[in-house]
């Protein structure tokens, strides 16, 4: 979790990483989903608050949250989670 407080994310999807400069651009439900990591939600919270959201089933909403944190985990944004 501590990664995730070192982010910063504007309205528009664009995400600072303080601790290494770096940046990236998220779509609205990505920058959603980072936004509720850093209020402290977990992955199950998140996906059926994305499956309520989206109007879309629980279980594509965890395969959605599966292949993003495939995504932050590749960025080094998860910490080995």
């Amino acid at each position: 979790m501590a990664t995730f407080q070192s982010l910063t994310i504007n309205k528009d999807g664009f995400v600072f990483n303080a601790n290494t400069g770096e940046s990236y651009t998220l779509n609205s439900c990505g920058r959603l989903v980072l936004q509720l990591l850093k209020q402290g939600q977990n992955r199950e919270e998140i996906a059926l608050f994305i499956s309520k959201e989206f109007g879309i089933t629980i279980s594509q909403a965890e395969r959605d949250m599966a292949d993003f944190f495939a995504q932050l985990n590749a960025l080094g944004l998860t910490g080995g989670k």
